[in-house]
């Protein structure tokens, strides 16, 4: 016998799944990267230059 499943059931089954996680003290993780990793990325690419060169093609700089 196939098992059909509806996206509404599936999502049903999430919610309750994430509130029984909740209620014996466990919190879904973070989804995405922490604002700490978002800092440093945008700081990389602030000191970083890539430009394009005649004998080289393009190069590469770290304004450090």
């Amino acid at each position: 016998m196939r098992n059909d499943y509806s996206l509404e059931t599936l999502s049903d089954f999430v919610r309750e799944e994430a509130s029984e996680l909740e209620s014996i003290g466990l919190k879904a993780q973070q989804e995405g990267p922490s604002e700490l990793t978002l800092q440093k990325i945008l700081g990389f690419s602030k000191q970083l230059s890539v430009r394009p060169s005649s004998t080289l093609g393009q190069y590469e700089q770290n304004l450090n």
